[in-house]
């Protein structure tokens, strides 16, 4: 490949990025696996699901997904890795992506960044099951809802995720015990309960914005990631709090459900109008179906993080 000819292979991965062949395997694992990683305490520390390990384990589990995305859609392109790297270091991008798509593939090559992309997606999940609980008592119109972090196929998965639970709930509301309502109630009406997460929220982009910048020179210099500062003090009674976010966490579920069957969707969909990438649909569709993906090593994922980084942070 000639070298003025390589600036479509960026383009053309940026596109794939932003489609369903790779939001559905990328987002559901993110999504999923987010819920065991918390605010609270460092890696393994008091308060998280997993101990360092276990979410060490979940990160290569996660290297192996990106890796794997990203092997089939140069299968289907016929791309070699040299082509590839070369593009990565003179090419331009010329196709507009959301930062999360250099989250996400940069998340796969750093640890901490890695934890604090888990940790903001648990609290954005917390956060939209309010906002489901909110619509369905009438408390916020649905054009008032907050879209500035989610790319515009995420937001179309929400939105139709949101009428759907709503319908359901519509249908159920019959059955629902007072316990159950009154939980709903509390949590849409308790200021300190959203400002806690809006907190957490904030805090921890700030700190998923401070390792990638600090990624590199941690790997150049051993300088040391962020520390995350304490957390707040709820004032809720330690039960009724329990309850609530116990609460907040089957509803999260239950939004996870819904998304993945939305993507799916967006991916039937998707292959039937395009069937010019069938490996890497294959592959969206062998995880999808609970399938072990075949570790791959690919130097090119570093390439495309080194690429994006360039165009995302040193561009500040």
């Amino acid at each position: 490949m000639a070298e003025e000819d390589n600036g479509w292979v960026l383009d053309s991965l940026v596109n794939f990025l932003r489609g369903p062949i790779w939001n559905v395997p990328i987002l559901t694992f993110i999504e999923h696996k987010s819920v065991t990683f918390d605010t609270h305490g460092g890696p393994g520390g008091e308060g998280s699901g997993m101990t360092e390990e276990e979410e060490r384990q979940t990160h290569q589990e996660y290297k192996t997904l990106v890796d794997f995305m990203i092997g089939s859609y140069m299968e289907d392109m016929c791309i070699s890795p040299e082509q590839f790297e070369e593009a990565c270091g003179k090419a331009a991008i010329n196709t507009p992506f959301h930062q999360t798509l250099f989250e996400q593939v940069w998340a796969a090559d750093d640890f901490e960044v890695f934890r604090r992309m888990m940790i903001q997606k648990n609290i954005e999940l917390q956060l939209q099951v309010l906002e489901i609980l909110q619509q369905r008592h009438g408390v916020v119109p649905q054009s008032c809802l907050p879209t500035s972090d989610l790319s515009q196929s995420e937001q179309q998965v929400l939105e139709e995720v949101m009428r759907k639970s709503l319908e359901e709930h519509q249908a159920l509301q019959t059955s629902l015990d007072e316990e159950t309502k009154e939980l709903e109630l509390a949590l849409i009406e308790s200021r300190e309960e959203r400002e806690r997460l809006e907190a957490d929220q904030m805090r921890e982009r700030d700190m998923l914005h401070k390792a990638l910048k600090m990624s590199r020179t941690a790997e150049q210099e051993g300088a040391p990631h962020p520390t995350p500062p304490p957390q707040p003090t709820s004032t809720i009674d330690p039960e009724e709090l329990r309850k609530r976010q116990e609460y907040l966490k089957g509803q999260r579920d239950r939004l996870l459900a819904l998304k993945q069957k939305e993507r799916e969707r967006q991916l039937a969909d998707y292959e039937q109008t395009n069937n010019t990438r069938p490996k890497s649909a294959r592959a969206a569709r062998k995880y999808m179906s609970g399938s072990t993906l075949d570790p791959q090593t690919l130097q090119v994922r570093r390439a495309l993080a080194e690429r994006l980084k360039a165009e995302v942070i040193d561009q500040e």
